[in-house]
């Protein structure tokens, strides 16, 4: 395959949006990041993108984006971004032969996994492996999942699925009250969401996930310390919840600005011990997931742009989107 062949392949967070270059044989390049609060719509970012000198022919793309993706049209689900892959083709300028692939972003970590290096990801706890199911979920702006089974992925919208009522129980006992603001996923498990329990737990406020990190880190006696231990608990109970549910044998990956501020402090023993408490079946299966935290928050670009070269011909065995 002629290494001239070129794809573009982007991240499309609530955020941020990355884009780079991609071509067989030489991976990932050229990659740039917007701040989207700077743009109207995504087409301006990526005819912002596109205007750098220089930028080679294009011969197909695929954005991974951080919403609902549907019949090649997508909404992000937090900012009022919205088109079809259409609309990105004219962007682009691409010709009738160049396909535009848009996947959801957690499927395109899913499509990752397979060609993460170690620089990309940081082992939360070494486990046995079996089986060829993994599953990332991904907790930042926002929540979600996506499974994979030898190397198809699985597009999934759980963080608006109903909080499990094991953590509504939890919740009601921390809380001392019914645990109503809490009635998503990802009304708890986002950065919104650690700043909605920090609120909840503590009677005072927030102004970002990151202060909270940030103070319980400085003193871990501050109010924002039982925040994140706690809230690292709730995240042990979940991560059994997933498991009972998508039976990762290969691996449960984090991924996330507000997962890797977590995971990356001491409250990741509140996590494990949470996770990987005895009891029944489940307690044995948790015992034996290896648990990892991908921490490039980049990674989605590398799955993406595997999409996007498979579907332009220069990858043997196009990735599988289920």
């Amino acid at each position: 395959m002629a290494a001239e062949l070129t794809v573009l392949a982007g991240d499309v967070g609530g955020s941020r949006t990355r884009l780079a270059l991609a071509a067989p044989g030489i991976g990932v390049t050229a990659m740039q990041s917007f701040s989207n609060d700077s743009f109207d719509s995504l087409q301006d970012v990526l005819q912002a993108y596109c205007a750098q000198p220089g930028l080679p022919p294009l011969h197909g793309a695929c954005l991974a984006l951080a919403g609902p993706v549907r019949g090649g049209a997508f909404q992000l689900s937090n900012r009022n971004w919205r088109g079809e892959a259409s609309g990105i083709a004219a962007a682009l300028g691409l010709s009738g032969a160049g396909k535009v692939t848009l996947i959801n972003d957690l499927a395109a970590l899913g499509h990752a996994l397979p060609v993460l290096i170690p620089g990309q990801l940081s082992s939360l706890r070494p486990g046995r492996q079996g089986g060829g199911q993994a599953l990332v979920a991904g907790i930042g702006t926002g929540f979600n999942v996506s499974a994979s089974l030898n190397g198809a992925a699985l597009e999934a919208e759980l963080g608006h699925a109903g909080l499990p009522q094991l953590l509504c129980r939890r919740l009601q006992v921390l809380l001392e009250h019914a645990p109503d603001e809490f009635a998503s996923i990802e009304s708890l498990f986002s950065g919104a969401g650690l700043v909605r329990f920090h609120q909840a737990l503590t009677g005072t406020a927030a102004s970002s996930a990151e202060g909270i990190e940030a103070a319980f880190l400085a003193d871990p006696k501050a109010p924002e310390a039982r925040t994140v231990r706690e809230w690292a608990h709730l995240l042990g109970l979940l991560a059994r919840e997933l498991t009972a549910a998508y039976m990762p044998g290969q691996g449960l990956f984090f991924a996330g600005s507000v997962a890797r501020g977590i995971l990356n402090t001491p409250a990741r023993e509140n996590f494990l011990q949470s996770y990987t408490a005895p009891g029944g079946r489940l307690g044995e299966v948790c015992a034996e997931v290896p648990l990892w935290l991908i921490t490039d928050d980049a990674a989605g670009v590398s799955g993406a742009a595997q999409v996007a070269l498979a579907a332009a011909g220069a990858l043997e065995g196009a990735p599988e989107i289920m």
